[in-house]
């Protein structure tokens, strides 16, 4: 992998750190401060050339194991991340709260070079290890960052350059990193703000991909401002439990919504609407408005019904309708959950006759039997 000279690298650290160095970019404080930390904290050497350290394969299997409900969370984020930018040389690798490289997306042609740099998983980017990275930065600012090239600490990473951003759980707790990296790109930094832009979103839906696993027992109001927008790309996720009681929300809607920083709450306090309105089974079916309490801000929203159900005992005579397992949900987007929903609830109400749920949802009956073929999506009466 081409890098500078070390001795022209180690005069860019110690410029930068100095404050010497022209148009640094905007995150040139976090790269000083990262800076300072490798060389006097770290005792870190930036002229090496040296790859990061890998993990043996029982240790990488061993720290796959114990984030299997994280990477169970990711669905299909990472191969359609790495659609977007695979024609411009870039990888895609999802890191723990640790810097371990978990799971990665790669053109096969080109696994053996992104390894040579260190791109693969077992590869360890803490900073206490390897300076300042993108993984490293976002670990220890958990904030978006773009490390460009001879903005790595070491040399051996100077050819690179890393789009990362972080992926907190529901209770706003780091718990890994998606970064986008590329071995060649454009010397320009401002080249990378798309990517730096659909790592963002990406790493967004994987928090909520994490989110509806980890609520699945939950009803889940699926909310956007617009309400255009609620079947599509729901933006808010709020949990509701058995109680009537917010338990968890996702960044954006408690970002939106004041009050969300105390969990739980009655959802009353939070929402004009009563707890029982949504656990009404017919709720799933229509879109709601709902007013945020105190204050003049509404959004729309459908319920998704718990996935995970206390049995409950049948009536006499009758056939208890199954639920759908939730297992099979865990590999799909929220976009995919909020579609799967959507063409349950309209099996439902068609009493699971093919046509009429199509035309209810605008659908050919081919293109229906194809997405619930994709979703997994069995009737009651073959569970």
């Amino acid at each position: 992998m081409p890098y500078v000279r070390q001795t022209s690298h180690l005069d860019r650290v110690r410029d930068l750190i100095a404050g010497r160095v022209v148009n640094p970019g905007a995150d040139i404080a976090r790269l000083a401060s990262s800076y300072r930390r490798a060389l006097d904290d770290y005792r870190l050497d930036p002229a090496s050339t040296t790859g990061p350290r890998i993990l043996t394969g029982a240790e990488l299997r061993a720290v796959q194991q114990s984030e299997e409900n994280f990477l169970r969370s990711t669905g299909q984020c990472l191969p359609q991340l790495h659609a977007m930018v695979r024609e411009a040389g870039y990888c895609v690798i999802l890191a723990n709260a640790h810097g371990v490289t978990i799971d990665y997306a790669v053109d096969a042609d080109q696994r053996k070079e992104f390894k040579k740099a260190g791109l693969y998983p077992g590869s360890c980017w803490s900073e206490d290890e390897e300076g300042t990275c993108g993984i490293a930065s976002v670990l220890l600012d958990q904030e978006a960052i773009t490390v460009h090239k001879t903005d790595h600490f070491r040399a051996a990473f100077t050819g690179l350059t890393c789009s990362a951003a972080p992926i907190f759980s529901p209770h706003g707790d780091l718990i890994g990193v998606l970064d986008a990296s590329a071995l060649n790109s454009p010397d320009a930094r401002d080249s990378q703000r798309l990517v730096n832009q659909l790592v963002r979103q990406s790493a967004t839906l994987i928090e909520d991909g994490f989110f509806l696993k980890s609520y699945g027992h939950c009803c889940i109001l699926l909310a956007h401002r617009n309400r255009h927008f609620v079947e599509v790309q729901p933006e808010m996720l709020i949990a509701v439990d058995e109680h009537g009681h917010i338990v968890a929300a996702n960044r954006c809607a408690r970002h939106f919504i004041g009050g969300m920083d105390t969990l739980p709450r009655p959802v009353g306090e939070v929402l004009e609407v009563r707890a029982e309105r949504l656990f009404d089974a017919r709720a799933g079916h229509k879109l709601l408005s709902l007013r945020v309490a105190g204050s003049s801000a509404w959004l729309h929203a459908r319920v998704r019904v718990p996935l995970r159900q206390a049995s409950a005992r049948p009536r006499a005579g009758s056939a208890a309708a199954a639920p759908q397992e939730p297992v099979a949900t865990d590999a799909y987007t929220p976009l995919e959950l909020a579609e799967r929903t959507r063409i349950v609830h309209a099996m439902n109400a068609a009493k699971w006759r093919p046509l009429q749920a199509a035309a209810m949802l605008g659908l050919s009956r081919a293109t229906l039997y194809r997405r619930i073929k994709h979703l997994k999506i069995v009737p009651p009466h073959r569970q």
